[in-house]
């Protein structure tokens, strides 16, 4: 997994070295309106029928599930905010034999309100945020494309990853978390990188910003090339609307309550890590732990190489999570001041995106597999821009 990312974000870059792309906005006439809503429709019916299915076989009781923890935590976060209750407290009214400490950012469980007073599964809205993730996506690429084979493919192919992750949906992203929503947040960063507006690319880098600390070290890398690429105030007004963003939806609500939460909910998460190189109570001490021996990201050679306790391996784990972003976000800096008048700025910034998504979901301390979901949706917009480059001005 790590070698086909790390291959598709420098094959990427590769590709697109030495060649200056022109993207050319076209006109959208009725049949490129037509073609949208009809693939739009189609996709969603089917999709959505998918989801309904799976919605009605797995029903979510916040306080009484026995399965994954993700959606009954943003269940009484969101019931305890709608209640008057500060939700960044400790979580000891369900179920679960754990008590927990709320982990998520605010962009993760505020948008629930919405199907939590409308009286919908949550999971609708989740799905509802990548379909409005995959028209921004859809809107773009149809006003840089003129081929009809381009433009028809390109709008069918995310339908078609949507529709096979929720027929076989092994892993649970859809039935047990809201990880679709994530992938929307992402999906839109990656194609508003190509966005002329201020607005949107603030917005953009805000919900991934507020809803995982992901992008933290790769957002300084965004800043630095666009400062140098574009006029100086793009950065500022950005900038601006990230800050406004947390000051309206997290220090104001919630840090200036608490300024601790933070550091308690990473706390929790560092020590819940260990969890990855625990086994279950219905394995063997020779067994590989189970939720390494499902193959995700790196952690299981952790567990092979490194001797000593669980917080051993996974302190060793964080480590090198932390030094091998760096390390990526230091030479993509060199790299681009080298080839910065060979190469678009942004797709530097895409691939470079990939690349760094790729090092982080691979080195992450507990590697559930329905994370990895985000990077696939993020690929799509690669992908867009590969298959359509005939239809760009290239100099």
């Amino acid at each position: 997994m790590l070698g086909c990312g790390l291959f598709s974000g420098i094959g990427f870059l590769i590709f697109f070295y030495n060649k200056k792309i022109t993207l050319q906005k076209l006109e959208w006439d009725w049949k490129k309106r037509m073609a949208m809503f009809l693939i739009s429709f189609f996709g969603i019916w089917k999709c959505g029928d998918m989801l309904r299915t799976i919605i009605r076989n797995e029903p979510i009781d916040f306080y009484n599930s026995t399965a994954s923890d993700v959606l009954p935590q943003i269940g009484i976060m969101v019931d305890r905010f709608l209640d008057g209750i500060f939700p960044y407290q400790l979580i000891t009214e369900w179920s679960f034999n754990h008590d927990l400490y709320p982990t998520y950012l605010p962009l993760t469980w505020m948008p629930f309100i919405i199907p939590e007073v409308l009286g919908l599964d949550y999971r609708w809205l989740a799905f509802a945020v990548l379909i409005i993730a995959m028209w921004y996506y859809s809107y773009k690429l149809i006003s840089w494309n003129s081929n009809w084979i381009s433009i028809v493919f390109l709008l069918i192919v995310p339908y078609f990853f949507l529709y096979s992750f929720l027929k076989e949906d092994n892993t649970g992203s859809f039935r047990l978390s809201i990880e679709s929503l994530i992938a929307g947040y992402y999906l839109f960063l990656a194609t508003s990188i190509f966005s002329k507006s201020n607005w949107v690319r603030g917005m953009a880098l805000l919900c991934c910003l507020l809803s995982r600390y992901s992008l933290v070290l790769w957002v300084p890398l965004f800043f630095i090339i666009l400062f140098f690429k574009e006029k100086k105030s793009n950065s500022y007004k950005i900038i601006g609307w990230i800050a406004l963003g947390f000051l309206v939806l997290y220090i104001i609500p919630f840090l200036s309550k608490d300024f601790t939460i933070f550091q308690k909910g990473y706390e929790y998460h560092t020590e819940a890590a260990l969890i990855a190189f625990h086994r279950y109570h219905y394995q063997s001490e020779y067994e590989m732990p189970a939720l390494l021996a499902q193959g995700f990201g790196l952690a299981i050679y952790f567990n092979e190489i490194i001797d000593g306790t669980s917080a051993d391996k996974s302190t060793a784990l964080r480590l090198a999570h932390l030094i091998s972003l760096c390390f990526m976000v230091f030479v993509s800096m060199i790299g681009f001041y080298k080839i910065k008048d060979r190469i678009d700025y942004r797709i530097f910034l895409l691939g470079t995106l990939k690349i760094y998504l790729v090092l982080f979901y691979n080195f992450i301390q507990i590697p559930y597999n329905y994370l990895y979901l985000p990077l696939v949706f993020v690929s799509l917009t690669m992908f867009a821009l590969l298959f359509s480059r005939k239809n760009y001005s290239v100099e």
